[in-house]
């Protein structure tokens, strides 16, 4: 019984993360004020692929940087390219890039995974 709870537990934190982070990502895509960001540089993190430092300016005129992955900016970009991003309004610090935030839900590939595994461990649990 003890080990039912902590399954659920463990299932529950994992579905509370997704919807927490699709939450996130819908707010950006209905809510974000877009603008044109530059990227000014790219790091190497191992096998994890660049990370690109992307900078743009508010309307408000705020300078923020944002960083993304690879697979977050379009295809071939460079330093001194530009990328589009989306930034909330209400809270500027949460950004991404317009690619990343237009992409359907289901292609969202890391929070597809983590409700595969929370479904599993409640079913693995409950079922004979």
């Amino acid at each position: 019984m003890q080990d039912m709870i902590a399954y659920d537990g463990v299932a529950a934190l994992l579905v509370l993360t997704v919807v927490w982070q699709m939450r996130r990502r819908l707010t950006l895509r209905f809510r974000g004020v877009e603008v044109t960001a530059r990227c000014f540089d790219r790091e190497w993190r191992g096998k994890g692929g660049p990370q690109f430092l992307l900078s743009c300016t508010t309307p408000d005129g705020v300078k923020r940087t944002h960083s993304a992955g690879e697979s977050d900016v379009p295809a071939g970009t460079r330093e001194g390219d530009s990328v589009t991003v989306l930034y909330d309004p209400t809270s500027p610090g949460r950004a991404e890039t317009a690619l990343v935030s237009r992409k359907p839900l289901w292609k969202h590939y890391d929070m597809m995974a983590a409700l595969g595994i929370a479904l599993i461990t409640v079913l693995s649990v409950h079922l004979p």
